[in-house]
């Protein structure tokens, strides 16, 4: 069995399409405003929406029953993260398809209608991820190769991509720098910021690896093309995502803790998908780099923290100002 995987999915329901899941915790004005979208630009078809909140202390339960009172809530009475909240979700969720979407992201018109009908043409699809936009308008890099080797040098996370991000190395692991943006076609894996799956996809391939906050996607991915199925990125339906606004670099703990995750999450995923066929050469390599790496990665933490300390403040500053006019509930 599947680690995460739930232990008796709820029967689906012939009136619900979509089951639109948000795993939230502590982000009750993105999230209010990611509702906020949804009710701005519904799916036609018959949907439900199924938030978990995972034992946030900032007032966000309240927040949804008074102000969407139509949404299915879920309050999770310690913090479980990620996977297992949405793990939770797929046992409630109803819907013949289950629709995942981050608390900081903001739905555009027919974006989850455009994903409904790409699965439906598409038997062979496992997944299909939307395009997903900077706040600036600008193409976030949400569409990837699987991890791999080269991806430490040429990710989107590698020096080499950060100061040229043009260079043909990295295009062959940003997928998007390769596509038109406009017709479909098949990734290693698409961010699970928004990414919809069929429920017999889910049922099949289980949930989500509890084990894991950065590589669940990938994983997850892995884990449907593993069963047969293709991973699509639809260029067609687009969503914002106000990408790290939803927790990850509030505070020096919380940026400290995701050099931890990420780099574990990376070990995780090595041993899951690739250490069967390496070498043992490799996978001293593997470990090596992951080490070295995660100590500069810590190292820089701190004048990073200080850096992103201004951008911080006015992000929350925006935030005061939008509860102020009452978007924040």
């Amino acid at each position: 069995m599947a680690k995460g995987r739930p232990a008796e999915a709820s029967k689906p329901s012939g009136d619900i399409v979509v089951s639109i899941i948000v795993a939230t915790y502590n982000a009750r004005g993105l999230l209010a405003d990611c509702l906020d979208s949804i009710r701005l630009n519904p799916p036609s078809e018959p949907f439900e929406i199924v938030v978990v909140d995972d034992a946030s202390r900032d007032g966000t339960s309240e927040m949804v029953r008074s102000r969407f009172p139509e949404v299915h809530l879920i309050t999770n009475n310690v913090n479980s993260h990620y996977a297992t909240s949405n793990n939770t979700a797929f046992q409630h969720a109803r819907g013949r398809y289950f629709f995942l979407l981050n608390n900081d992201t903001i739905v555009l018109p027919h974006a989850i209608d455009l994903m409904v009908a790409f699965l439906r043409e598409r038997p062979d699809a496992g997944s299909v991820g939307s395009k997903l936009l900077n706040e600036d308008g600008t193409i976030q890099w949400s569409v990837k190769t699987l991890p791999n080797i080269g991806s430490a040098f040429f990710g989107a996370r590698s020096i080499i991509t950060r100061l040229f991000p043009g260079n043909p190395f990295s295009r062959t692991h940003l997928l998007h720098l390769e596509s038109d943006l406009i017709e479909p076609f098949i990734a290693g894996y698409v961010s699970s910021a928004s990414v919809m799956i069929p429920r017999e996809v889910v049922e099949k391939v289980g949930g989500l690896d509890r084990r894991l906050s950065y590589h669940v996607d990938a994983d997850y991915c892995k884990r449907i093309s593993n069963a047969g199925y293709n991973n699509y990125y639809l260029p067609t339906a687009t969503v914002i995502h106000l990408n790290h606004r939803g927790g990850t670099m509030v505070s020096l703990r919380r940026r400290y803790r995701s050099v931890v995750e990420f780099h574990r999450g990376s070990y995780i995923f090595y041993q899951k998908q690739i250490q069967s066929t390496a070498g043992l050469g490799m996978h001293f390599v593997v470990v090596t780099g992951l080490l070295v790496r995660f100590v500069i990665s810590l190292a820089g933490q701190t004048p990073a923290a200080l850096w992103k300390g201004g951008t911080i403040a006015a992000s929350n500053m925006g935030s005061r100002n939008r509860a102020s006019t009452g978007k924040d509930g």
